[in-house]
């Protein structure tokens, strides 16, 4: 293989690899889904379970939605 061959072999290949870079970050992307929402608590609807909605609960914080995180505390039986 010649090096003119090998230069626009190189090139060819690394063209490539940037169209594929692009389209992958071009699929990826993911716009926020639609909120179901008072004013700083919502409910973000992701899917179906039979008949039941699935989704996330989500805050506001300085105007973006934000994931909640429930935490569960233990409580005992007897006092």
């Amino acid at each position: 293989m010649t090096a003119r061959a090998r230069c626009i072999f190189l090139l060819l290949w690394f063209v490539s690899l940037i169209v594929v870079g692009a389209v992958t970050a071009a699929q990826t992307r993911r716009e926020g889904g639609a909120v179901i929402a008072g004013d700083n608590i919502g409910f973000r609807p992701e899917g179906w379970n039979g008949k039941a909605r699935t989704g996330t609960f989500v805050v506001r914080i300085n105007g973006e939605w934000v994931d909640a995180q429930g935490v569960m505390k233990a409580v005992p039986a007897t006092r």
